[in-house]
């Protein structure tokens, strides 16, 4: 099964070309589908950026995994630096 999905995933760039050049046979794309695209990548770089800040922690701050006390997993602060 994992076989299969990494060929579809391969395929389906070509398959979507074609479809493209299938359904829009001019040389150019439709001004609707360039606005489309402008807006979905736009949208991408706001999310990476919102992920991007919102995944780091502060700067200078030590890691500490979370601990396994009495069964259950309690979450420990960061440590401060001195």
């Amino acid at each position: 099964m994992p076989r299969l999905i990494e060929i579809v995933l391969f395929l389906t760039p070509f398959v979507g070309f074609a479809v493209w050049r299938l359904v829009f046979p001019s040389p150019l794309p439709p001004l609707w589908l360039l606005c489309a695209l402008a807006g979905f990548v736009a949208v991408m770089l706001a999310a990476l950026l919102w992920l991007w800040h919102a995944d780091t922690g502060d700067a200078g701050l030590t890691y500490v995994p979370a601990r396994m006390l009495d069964g259950r997993i309690v979450k420990v602060p960061p440590a401060r630096p001195p």
